[in-house]
């Protein structure tokens, strides 16, 4: 892959994210492709790809947001960085992409954003990081006033993509990028 190439697919993908973080951010909570986007780019362009389209994924749509950039946009932006990277070495010397295997990875690379991030708002805002975690999963036990599971939701929406339209979409990039 050319660099042109290589920067072309860094900047589409990390402009769709941004994109597709306004556009659904009426929709259900972490229903949203960033993180699933975030490991294609991984896949395609290699780990480098990967880690550059999370960090400037969450990084440009939080500077661009009405809420504005903050402490957590280092540690979003890192941890995002981290599965785009981890995604790329992985699978971009893979040639063959079994279904289930990429909506295990996807869950799994999922999970480890929304623990990190977690554990690392924790941290920052010093209270406790069991609770935080809680909160992902069983809202109700850790005393969130929502009932909503963000962190499952996040980490089925990636599964589902990455295992369903993830290896037609890698082809048909690598198509292109190739």
């Amino acid at each position: 892959m050319t660099k042109t190439r290589l920067l072309a697919l860094v900047a589409c993908l990390s402009g769709a994210n941004v994109v597709f973080r306004f556009a659904l951010a009426g929709g259900p909570p972490n229903v949203k492709p960033v993180a699933f986007l975030v490991m294609i780019a991984g896949i395609v362009g290699g780990p480098a790809a990967g880690f550059s389209v999370g960090w400037l994924s969450m990084t440009i749509s939080d500077l661009v947001s009405p809420f504005g950039a903050g402490v957590w946009t280092i540690e979003t932006s890192g941890g995002m960085a981290v599965v785009g990277l981890l995604a790329g070495l992985l699978w971009h010397r893979n040639t063959q992409f079994k279904r289930w295997k990429m909506a295990v990875g996807g869950y799994a690379l999922a999970l480890i954003f929304d623990i990190g991030t977690s554990v690392a708002d924790a941290l920052i805002f010093s209270y406790p990081w069991l609770p935080a975690i809680l909160a992902l999963y069983v809202p109700f036990l850790s005393g969130s006033v929502s009932p909503y599971p963000f962190g499952f939701v996040h980490e089925i929406t990636t599964a589902i993509l990455l295992g369903t339209v993830g290896p037609p979409l890698i082809r048909q990039i690598r198509k292109v990028y190739r």
